[in-house]
Order: structure tokens, then C-alpha cells, then sequence
């Protein structure tokens, strides 16, 4: 009786002892966290206007290609000299928009994701703790530190779901202070306005 006991607390002091481990598919994680599809949607609506914005000073500058075209016959030699310096140097500065442009966007997209790929680690990091973990694998697809993991230390949905949980959090709690400070400042305007009525009303 007394050795069956011995196993037993044996048995369940070993099982306490097991190392916790699991995996995510870093790709997966930040592909379909909400703050990802965010970032993305907002930087595509951000390119889509400047390039608009490119496209009406490019339509503007053919039109006045096509007018310099129609009257070139007409004018002089030193007019004609004049107007394709001028056209030369809109072309440049239009090309050079249009690198900077190019720059921007793929500048702040890798700023973006910089910041996505170090919030998903902190995440991680954080759950890992939290729910007793003693290591959590990183990998993407068929490269990575996991060439092979139990379906059951796969913690990739999870995470995934509370991540996208904690950011749903976040972003009603952006938009409640941003309606809170669109409260105050209807307020503060109706304060002044009515100060402003005050002051204006003539003494009897």
C-alpha cells in the first residue's frame, strides 16, 4: 500500500514537472491578426489618394504637352526653346514625385509591419507567461524551429483569437476617448459661445 502511494506522488510530482511547451505559425498570426488587416486596409486607402493625386498632375502636365504640341508651328524659336525647358522640368519633378511616392509607401509598409511582428512577440511572450509556458516555437509554414508538433501543442487559433480579442478591446476603447473628447470639445464650444452671447447683451 505504501509503495503504490510512493508511485502515485511520484507519478503525479513528474507530471507537474513536465516541461510546457507549443508552437504558432508566426505567418498565419500576424497574416489574420486584426491589427494586420488594419494597418493594410488604412496604408491601401493612403496610396490609392496620392496616387489619384499623381495621376491629375500627370493628366495636367499631358494637356499642356498637348497644347505646346498644337501651337508649337506658331511660336518663336526662343518661346518654343522656352516652353519645352519649362515641360522638361515639370517631367523631372513629376518622375521625382512619383520615386518619392514609391519610397514612402514601402518605407512606412515595412515600419508597419515592424511594429506588427514586435506587438505579436510581446503578445506571445505575455501568453507564454501568463498560461505557465515553458517554451513557445516559432515557425512559418515548412521553415522554422518546429519540424514536427503535436496537433494538441499547436497554439497558433488560440493565440490568434486572443490577440484579435485584446485588439477589438483596444480599438473600442480608442473610439469611446475619441467620442469622449468630441463630447468635450461640443461642450467646451457651447461654454464659449454662450460666454461670448453673454457679453455681447447690451446693458439696460
Amino acid at each position: 500500500m505504501k509503495r503504490i502511494l510512493f508511485v502515485l506522488i511520484a507519478t503525479i510530482t513528474l507530471t507537474s514537472c513536465t516541461p510546457k511547451n507549443g508552437f504558432v505559425n508566426t505567418e498565419k498570426l500576424i497574416k489574420e491578426y486584426k491589427g494586420t488587416i488594419a494597418v493594410e486596409a488604412e496604408m491601401k486607402a493612403k496610396s490609392e489618394k496620392e496616387q489619384k493625386s499623381l495621376e491629375l498632375l500627370i493628366a495636367n502636365f499631358q494637356a499642356k504637352v498637348a497644347e505646346y504640341q498644337k501651337n508649337e508651328r506658331k511660336m518663336s524659336p526662343q518661346n518654343r526653346a522656352q516652353k519645352q525647358q519649362e515641360l522638361g522640368s515639370e517631367q523631372q519633378m513629376l518622375q521625382q514625385k512619383q520615386q518619392q511616392m514609391q519610397y514612402q509607401v514601402q518605407n512606412e509598409g515595412q515600419e508597419a509591419i515592424k511594429k506588427i511582428a514586435e506587438k505579436v512577440n510581446d503578445f506571445i511572450q505575455d501568453y507564454g507567461k501568463k498560461n505557465d509556458y515553458q517554451m513557445i516555437f516559432g515557425t512559418v509554414d515548412l521553415n522554422g524551429a518546429v519540424m514536427y508538433g503535436d496537433k494538441k501543442t499547436d497554439l497558433t487559433e488560440i493565440v490568434l483569437n486572443a490577440m484579435n480579442d485584446a485588439y477589438k478591446k483596444d480599438d473600442s476603447s480608442d473610439k469611446e476617448e475619441v467620442k469622449e473628447d468630441k463630447k468635450e470639445e461640443v461642450k467646451e464650444t457651447s461654454t464659449d459661445k454662450t460666454t461670448e452671447t453673454k457679453k455681447e447683451e447690451p446693458k439696460k
